[in-house]
């Protein structure tokens, strides 16, 4: 698949298959999440679900492919072959700009599992259509042990498929661990969250529109990082 993705792109001239692919599907992704979250603000609850839920799971498993292919940008850390600009420009915008996006990737990928979970708890189907249902929504204890512990066994699942099948370099195991470990802390503080936001309608709207910022931001990153690579400061 890193052979696929590492093919010309059709975008820029310096580009790659993989770049034009994740740079595109981050903008299409970015409008849907748009038009979903104009629907929850027009109270067309089913369309909003419908369209957050295909879109979200189409973009977990697209981005999870890509960065798993790609080593989670792990290589981008390794040298500056991809990088054709000057050293400062490398060191204090390029590397900065990346670590943000990359961040801001883990965390709308955790933010996708959480909002959409979040999504069914908080929401009920009245004459056909989904609402939110006012009223406390919390976690129980034997929920709250199982989620951690299936994190936990996901992640040792994924570190021996990394260490015994891919060869990945100790880089991938660290950007996977602490993945997994972000996972892990967000639904450790959920019951912060439920004493902060004890409503399940009001958090899952303020939660929402966090959740939109989160994807704004990382096409905005992305961009920045795309420009960067392949049109102002490509390799020659």
């Amino acid at each position: 698949m890193k052979e696929l993705l590492e093919k010309p792109g059709f975008l820029a001239s310096s580009g790659t298959l993989g770049s034009d692919v994740s740079y595109l599907l981050a903008l299409v992704f970015t409008v849907l999440f748009l038009i979903a979250w104009g629907f929850a603000k027009k109270a067309k609850g089913s369309r909003h679900h419908n369209l957050i839920l295909i879109s979200m799971i189409s973009m977990v498993v697209y981005f999870c492919a890509y960065y798993y292919a790609r080593q989670l940008g792990v290589l981008s850390f390794e040298g500056e072959e991809g990088f054709g600009g000057p050293r400062e420009v490398y060191d204090n915008v390029f590397i900065p700009v990346l670590t943000t996006h990359l961040i801001l990737v883990t965390l709308g990928l955790i933010l996708s599992f959480y909002m959409l979970v979040e999504g069914f708890r908080a929401s009920e189907k009245v004459k056909g259509d989904f609402v939110l249902k006012t009223g406390e929504l919390t976690v129980r204890a034997k929920t709250f042990k199982i989620t951690m512990l299936t994190i936990f066994g996901l992640w040792a699942a994924n570190q021996l498929f990394l260490t015994a099948v891919r060869h990945a370099s100790m880089g991938a195991s660290i950007a996977w661990a602490l993945i997994f470990g972000t996972m892990a802390l967000v639904v450790s503080i959920e019951k912060l969250i439920e004493k902060l936001l004890p409503d399940g309608a009001r958090r899952h709207r303020i939660l929402g529109r966090g959740t939109m910022i989160v994807y704004a931001l990382i096409l905005c990153t992305s961009t920045a990082t795309y420009l960067m690579l392949y049109v102002i400061y490509p390799v020659k």
